[in-house]
């Protein structure tokens, strides 16, 4: 087993590790589970995908019903946890590689994979860190998404400058996460973790949110240009989110590779 610092070598935090690990059995409870937020996302985070892949002329628009509209596609979900982003890719019938430092969240995903009989050649589940992998896959994956994880690391620009070699030229990467102002601290982790209690609490830290004039500079570097950025904001009574044009708390985002 590594140490604290082994993992901090690696830009993964040790406490985020202890945090989540408890709660992999539990990752697949759709309904009540700690992580049922995850699961009411995944229509936004796929219509995310779909809106940026046909903007690009990857997809065309009639495929948004199609069942196998991401077939051909090489996607990474990075910080993949148990799983439930990469399933509903694979659905679709995309290639998907699910990344995550977590051992404990990636057996949960291998084992909840092992039942969906239909989709499972199309997966494969990974330990390591975006940094590793890049090296190994440089210029590989058509889509990667990156979905609630710039919120639990602590160099962002070390993950997203890797995420970005990872990608084809032309290649898109999307991105959810929560903006670093007073609003994500009150709706998040005021409210969300302390007062409703829908989240667990201490599942976030403010100071490693991040906003997205951030995000774009680091992107920009890497030569991936913003194609897509609007806010989302979750409705705590009917369990879904709304999508619009503030971003003051939660906002998703496309970014593509230049050729």
């Amino acid at each position: 087993m590594e140490t604290d610092q082994q993992l901090l070598e690696k830009n993964i935090d040790p406490s985020e590790i202890k945090r989540f690990s408890p709660m992999a059995k539990e990752w697949w409870n759709a309904k009540n589970g700690p992580m049922f937020v995850l699961h009411d996302m995944n229509k936004m985070r796929l219509d995310l995908v779909f809106d940026g892949l046909i903007s690009t002329g990857v997809i065309k628009s009639w495929q948004r019903n199609e069942p196998n509209a991401f077939q051909g596609l090489k996607i990474l979900d990075l910080g993949c946890g148990g799983g439930i982003l990469v399933e509903a890719l694979a659905k679709l019938k995309a290639e998907v590689t699910g990344l995550d430092p977590n051992e404990a969240l990636l057996d949960i995903a291998k084992e909840h994979i092992e039942t969906q009989k239909d989709i499972r050649g199309n997966v494969r589940y990974l330990l390591e860190t975006i940094e590793e992998h890049c090296k190994t896959h440089p210029n590989y994956y058509d889509v990667i998404t990156c979905s609630e994880v710039l919120e639990h690391v602590i160099d962002k620009k070390s993950l997203l400058e890797a995420a970005c070699k990872s990608l084809k030229p032309g290649g898109s990467i999307f991105i959810t996460t929560f903006n670093k102002n007073f609003y994500s601290w009150f709706i998040v982790i005021l409210f969300g973790e302390y007062i409703l209690r829908i989240l667990p609490i201490g599942c976030h830290s403010y100071d490693l949110f991040i906003s997205p004039e951030d995000v774009t500079k680091i992107l920009e570097k890497s030569n991936c240009k913003i194609n897509i950025l609007r806010g989302i904001l979750y409705n705590f009574i009917g369990r879904y989110y709304w999508v619009f044009g503030w971003l003051g708390h939660h906002y998703a985002m496309q970014a593509v590779k230049d050729h």
